[in-house]
This record gives structure tokens, sequence and C-alpha cells, in this order.
């Protein structure tokens, strides 16, 4: 036997032994959410009662508006905030219905909203428009949530109280929560909101109550079929078509020249 084989392998087994092993990529660390959506709280809690919309898609949709009305934020100063969820953000005729104002309108609604979360964008998406005038519609998602009547006056009541603390003068259109479905209790529950919104904004004289529920409403307080989309919580042509009548004259009659 050749003495010199013994020796070769061991050679070739410490040459082995000797190899730098290949480094192992370390996982790549988890994105942060606030890094992912910079328009929600980091730890996701909002400082309010009740909740956000349990819509799938709000998140996204939020998003989506948030980051447009960031890009709009400078050309969208001074002029009449309207301010709500998807029944607002759905006016697409909003411009052109209200032509005739001496301000421009802005459009600062999105779809699914709640109070929650419109409370958290305010400052940015609302007060730091500098607006001159405001119009708010906004709880029949929370209604949605099953959040109380009480339990959404209280954050209006939060609402209208930033408001004035940063404009204590500036003239508010509040719109009635409007009708909906009679499943669920909804006619009663928005009864209850709406009584309650009246009495909170009763004792501001810079703030007019405009009744987007009677004009929308059937007897029973259940939505016209005539006026809504096929889900009857959604506002069709018609349906804006009211909502603006009701409107028109209250931001008309206020007599905000153009600076």
């Amino acid at each position: 036997m050749n003495k010199l084989l013994p020796l070769v392998a061991l050679s070739i087994l410490l040459a082995g032994c000797q190899t730098t092993p290949k480094p192992v990529a370390a996982p790549a660390p988890a994105t942060p959410m606030a890094a992912v959506d910079p328009f929600w709280p980091s730890d996701g809690v909002f400082q309010a009662k009740g909740e956000t919309s349990g819509w799938s898609g709000f998140r996204a949709k939020n998003v989506e508006r948030r980051t447009l009305f960031a890009q709009r934020a400078a050309q969208d100063q001074g002029g009449i905030v309207f301010v709500g969820d998807s029944i607002t953000e759905g006016w697409n005729t909003l411009e052109q219905d209200f032509a005739g104002l001496p301000l421009k309108v802005v459009n600062r609604g999105i779809g699914g909203d709640t109070t929650p979360n419109l409370l958290y964008r305010l400052q940015a998406d609302v007060l730091d428009l500098h607006p001159r005038a405001l119009v708010v519609l906004i709880g029949t998602n929370d209604l949605g949530q099953h959040t109380s009547p009480a339990d959404i006056a209280d954050n209006l009541r939060v609402l209208h109280a930033r408001i004035r603390t940063a404009y204590p003068q500036i003239p508010i259109a509040w719109c009635l929560v409007m009708p909906r479905k009679g499943e669920d209790t909804y006619p009663e529950r928005i009864h209850e909101l709406n009584a309650l919104v009246m009495k909170l904004v009763a004792s501001d004289p810079a703030v007019t109550v405009c009744d987007t529920f009677t004009p929308l409403a059937l007897p029973d307080g259940t939505s016209k079929a005539e006026d809504f989309n096929p889900d009857h919580l959604h506002l069709n042509p018609a349906g804006y078509a009211v909502w603006r009548s009701v409107l028109y004259p209250l931001l008309s009659g206020w007599n905000l020249g153009a600076k």
C-alpha cells in the first residue's frame, strides 16, 4: 500500500475544514407600519370614542386620499372646505355646483371615514388649509360601527372645540346625518344623533344646521329611493341636487367676499 495515501487524505480533510463558510444573509427587518402608512397612529390608537371603519379597504382609501390632500395643500388654501366621508368624497360635481360662490370649494371627504379618524386628520387636512368656512357631514359610518349616538356626539364636541380654537369665527354649515335603510335601527339612531348635533351647535351663532335629513327621508325615516344608489346610503345625482338645494342658500348668504 502506498504510504502517502493517508497523508494525502488528511491534507484534503484539513483543507476542507479551513474553507471559509459562505455568509448567510440576515432576514430583512420588518418595515414599521408608520413607514408604510404615515397617516395612521404608530400604535394604532385613536384618542376618541368608537372605532375607525370596519371596511377592509379603508386603510388604502385613507392613504390614497390623504396623499392627494397633502399634494394639493398649497393650492387648496383659503377656501370653503367640505369635510366628511364617502358622501362628501363622492360629490364629483362639487366645484361646478358651487361655481357661483366667491371662494373655491375644497373636498376633504374620505370614503368610510368615522369621527375618530376625522379628529386625527383634522389639523393637516382641514385646519392647516386656513379655511374661510366649513361644511361638515360625518357620523353615518360611526353608526355603522355601532358607536352610540352619545359617543359620536362627544367626538363631535371635540371636533367643534378644535375648530373654534383655531378659527373662532368662521361660519360652519353642519349637515345632519342623512337617512339610510331601515335595517339595524338606523332611523332611530340617526334621529337621536341628529338631535344631539343640533343641541351641540345651538350655542354657536356661527354654526348653521343644514337639514340634509328631512328632504331625503321618507315618513318612516328611511332614505328615498329616487335620491340614493341601490345601497340606500350613497347619494345619486338627484340626491346631490337635493343637498345643493338646501346648502347653496346658506353658503351664498355668508357673503364671503374673496380676499
